[in-house]
């Protein structure tokens, strides 16, 4: 087997004089032989420039969520198959403050608020991805990891190419409910998501996919799998109703919109680069775990952060079993000469109740958004961003406003220095992963340095 290793190619100043054939790059995750499966540029090859810093990774558009191989390095490769290996790394910082602060819920209970400070190796994924015995047929595989909650999971899925039209694939991959959950990561303005994306956004699963070009310009994504997240649930605990999700995306101007659908123009667009989205998640969801004890579930929650299976949730005394959950969202977003601008509306539904007391409602609706807006000032190299995103409910009207920068050091993508600044009133999201803890009232700052390779 030909051992090689992918070197580098310089980044271009303007992807939008290829759009069309950017388009087809990201669109279609068949290869030809002699090929990786993760080529980031139509003009990649062994021959790249080892002085040079690699370029972004376009990752594999079979693979909507976090578990996206980077551009990497091809350790193997012959007649029969392909290995490429590639991670990335997070290190953070992270202060919540004021460092004590009281809180209650819709019900006038008092909510335990625990801010942190503390410094963590957040988060490490490692992939391995390539193809067997015939180019079309690949497969990728992932070691996931978050050291705040002490998570691990190892799983992937295997991909057959039908060409620019569809790539179908059994393993597992995300819901595409959202613009960060379509491939997009780690090119976020920051190394997590938003409080409004962290509150309505699906999740991942294992299920059956396939993506692939409508007609010129407009790309889809669906799953069907086994619920909403599948993270650290055996199959025992897994009914047998089934999720579902998919989602439209519109390039209409360039046919693009940067590597993985950046967020942010590294790239410094010379024409205007436009996208639009729109996306649908079910899933019926159930508590995982008997009444009594703390809820397997932790995915969904009302605005006033406490979970929807969480005993007391909707009313005293009364605890959820089951639930129908239903998302749509929609977003837009431009880049040009460095500026981007995007935004992404959603609207939740909680509904087909089973619960061992009465409740007071049938029906859960939220509705929320966010506005996100950055500036390359230096290209290449510093970039200045601010968001904000609001949440409307019958059980809070949670906000925030966000003020960072990204440097990047070396003329890639692949690596920044992140520096952010969070003004948060009354979090719904409640995790230990993200920014977020539960009806969090205050700021929230955090340096972080991420790599991608």
């Amino acid at each position: 087997m030909e051992a090689s290793i992918v070197g580098a190619v310089p980044q271009p100043a303007n992807v939008s004089e290829k759009a069309a054939e950017s388009a087809s790059v990201q669109a279609t995750a068949g290869v030809k032989v002699g090929q990786t499966a993760q080529s980031s540029s139509p003009n990649q090859s062994n021959a790249d420039d080892k002085t040079e810093f690699p370029e972004s990774s376009n990752g594999n558009p079979a693979i909507f969520g976090e578990f996206n191989p980077g551009r990497g390095f091809t350790v193997g490769r012959g007649e029969y198959g392909e290995l490429n290996l590639s991670g990335y790394m997070a290190a953070r910082y992270l202060n919540q403050l004021p460092g004590v602060q009281s809180a209650t819920d819709h019900l006038g209970r008092p909510i335990n608020v625990a801010p942190r400070q503390d410094f963590q190796f957040h988060r490490v994924m490692l992939f391995s991805q390539g193809w067997l015995f015939h180019p079309k047929f690949q497969y990728s595989t992932f070691l996931w990891t978050v050291q705040d909650t002490n998570q691990v999971a190892v799983g992937g899925a295997l991909y057959y190419s039908f060409g620019k039209h569809m790539t179908l694939g059994m393993g597992w991959n995300a819901y595409p409910g959202t613009m960060s959950l379509q491939g997009s990561h780690p090119y976020w303005e920051s190394y997590d998501r938003v409080m409004a994306d962290e509150f309505f956004r699906p999740y991942f699963s294992q299920g059956v996919f396939a993506q692939g070009v409508l007609f010129p310009k407009l790309q889809y994504r669906w799953m069907v799998g086994n619920n909403n997240s599948n993270l650290d649930v055996a199959a025992v605990k897994l009914d047998r109703d089934l999720s579902a999700g998919g989602a439209l995306t519109w390039l209409p101007t360039t046919g693009e919109f940067g590597p993985r659908g950046a967020f942010g123009d590294y790239e410094w667009h010379e024409s205007v680069a436009t996208r639009f989205n729109l996306a649908y998640t079910y899933s019926p969801e159930e508590r995982q775990s008997p009444i009594g004890t703390p809820a397997g579930n932790t995915t969904l929650r009302l605005a006033d952060s406490l979970n929807i299976f969480d005993t007391g949730a909707l009313t005293n005394g009364a605890t959820v079993e089951r639930t129908h959950y239903q998302m749509l969202s929609a977003a837009g977003g431009m880049k040009y000469h460095g500026f981007w601008l995007q935004g992404e509306g959603y609207g939740r539904r909680l509904d087909n109740f089973v619960a061992d007391g009465k409740l007071p409602v049938g029906v859960v609706r939220d509705t929320g958004f966010y506005v996100q807006v950055a500036k390359m000032i230096v290209p290449n190299r510093f970039e200045l961003y601010g968001t904000t995103s609001y949440i409307f409910s019958d059980y809070g009207h949670p906000k925030e406003f966000i003020v960072g920068g990204n440097y990047y050091p070396w003329n890639t993508r692949n690596i920044r220095l992140n520096t952010q600044l969070i003004n948060v009133g009354h979090s719904p999201v409640s995790s230990t992963f993200g920014f977020y803890i539960g009806q969090l009232t205050g700021q929230v700052f955090s340096f972080g340095v991420t790599a991608l390779y």
